[in-house]
């Protein structure tokens, strides 16, 4: 996980880990970018108000692209 700042949970404010895999073999790509498959969730298990919508998995050239992102990611709301 690199160029970006530990990721908090908007809703416990825990810590999540983000794993991204990507195809060696050159494929998709959006906006000049490499296209990966995400996984975001919490790093340790928490009660957590949005447990509903993690882990967060898809397919986006940056975590926060990733649909669900902005109700997950970011600071305690």
């Amino acid at each position: 996980m690199t160029g970006h700042d530990a990721l908090l949970c908007r809703g416990c404010a825990g810590r999540l880990y983000a794993v991204c895999t990507t195809d060696a073999g050159g494929g998709r790509r959006s906006r000049g970018s490499a296209v990966g498959e995400w996984e975001v969730d919490h790093e340790m298990p928490v009660q957590c108000p949005l447990s509903g919508l993690l882990p967060l998995t898809g397919t986006a050239a940056a975590v926060h692209d990733l649909p669900g992102a902005r109700e997950v990611l970011g600071p305690p709301g």
